[in-house]
């Protein structure tokens, strides 16, 4: 059976955009396989038949080259002004010559490095994903404190690949991973690009048989390193990825396996001890005010009772019914609106603990993690007695 590319060509309107100059060199190392299904190249002075290219790109069957659609996907995802400013800016860093052409659109850009250097393209797009992720689960080391990220080179790197590669490979996702690193200070992105257990599909033909297409489906997991208090945040399907992670990265980076323990972060004291006094953001450059609009206790009993209470401010809503604060059961979650300085409309951010921690914008995290300490629901003396207990997830609302 031939091999089987589930990323498919699906904006046939995308190809008029292109520049046919560039448009027939992109195509040229597939020459053989267009022309096999009906489609010949012009002459330079001839118009390129759009339709027949388009209707070729959007029904691939098990001849279309692999090494084709790859292409067709990472210049269609890296075809923005924001990437062709980055692409400019990595291929002056590294030397790589594309043609001087001011009228060229992102797309033309995009073209021209992959035609000259593709892994540079393939890198953008590993950075594009990965700095989209919002969803990650944060473990602190096990000696707080900054420490820089320690320098990556090739050779650590393939180390870090080939054991990656080992554990992959025992869990039916295949070897051939890759490490992707980009630094945004104090901030390191790193993407593991890997397989995933091999899929079955039913596939349909154009003659209207049937086939059965058998692949394995692609995934990106993603890290981030905060330099500034030693934390790693980690975005993984599976718990045994994540302690794949947390074990390799800890081993290879920072020579313990065990540096980055599950440990708990969060507690709701605060709320219970210090009611409306948790809520001060006085000392708090950046936050205007912070108000709980919600909060969910657990009562247990053999109903297993759990009460949700909302309101545009709980602690005021209570304290003007003369009830006692949130004393009894057991606080699981807690969510505030936060008003910041620099913006008109509040944010939600809920807290979840022992590590949970949900935001509407990854830039709250910095000023709202402040806060959180200062108030005292980022415990000071963390423990490590649940294995599951992950320290933090941050979760794009």
């Amino acid at each position: 059976m031939g091999s089987f590319n589930p990323r498919k060509f699906t904006d046939p309107d995308r190809l008029r955009s292109l520049d046919p100059r560039r448009l027939r060199a992109f195509l040229a190392p597939w020459r053989n396989y267009l022309s096999g299904r009906g489609f010949e190249f012009p002459d330079p002075a001839e118009a390129i038949d759009y339709q027949s290219l388009a209707h070729i790109l959007l029904t691939p069957d098990h001849t279309t080259p692999r090494e084709m659609v790859d292409a067709l996907y990472y210049v269609h995802e890296t075809a923005s002004a924001d990437d062709m400013e980055e692409l400019l800016a990595a291929a002056r860093r590294r030397g790589v010559g594309i043609e001087e052409d001011p009228e060229a659109t992102p797309e033309d850009v995009a073209i021209d490095i992959w035609l000259a250097a593709p892994d540079l393209l393939q890198e953008r797009h590993a950075e594009a994903v990965a700095r989209k992720q919002k969803n990650f689960e944060y473990f602190a080391p096990r000696q707080t404190g900054s420490r820089p990220f320690p320098p990556l080179d090739d050779d650590l790197r393939h180390r870090i690949q080939a054991e990656l590669d080992t554990w992959f490979a025992d869990h039916r996702r295949g070897r051939g991973c890759r490490v992707f690193v980009f630094r945004h200070a104090p901030l390191v992105w790193i993407l593991i690009r890997h397989g995933l257990p091999m899929r079955r599909e039913a596939g349909h033909q154009d003659d209207g048989r049937s086939s059965t297409q058998f692949y394995r489906p692609q995934q990106h997991d993603v890290l981030i390193y905060d330099e500034q208090n030693g934390e790693i945040g980690v975005h993984a399907t599976t718990k045994g990825e994540r302690k794949l992670y947390l074990a390799t990265f800890g081993r290879f980076l920072f020579d313990d396996e065990d540096h980055f323990p599950p440990l708990d972060k969060f507690t709701l004291a605060p709320l219970v001890e210090d009611g409306a006094a948790a809520l001060e953001v006085g000392d708090v450059d950046g936050i205007a005010a912070v108000r709980l609009v919600e909060c969910r206790r657990y009562f247990g009993g053999s109903f297993k009772e759990i009460e949700i209470r909302r309101a545009e401010n709980v602690l005021a809503a209570l304290a003007e019914r003369g009830r006692p604060g949130l004393a009894g059961g057991r606080l699981m979650s807690a969510t505030f609106k936060v008003k910041f300085d620099a913006s008109d409309k509040e944010r939600a951010v809920t807290i979840r603990p022992p590590g949970i921690a949900r935001y509407e914008r990854n830039e709250d995290s910095e000023l709202v993690e402040r806060w959180l300490k200062e108030r005292g629901f980022i415990r000071t003396n963390q423990g490590a007695d649940d294995d599951e207990a992950a320290t933090a997830v941050l979760e794009g609302a």
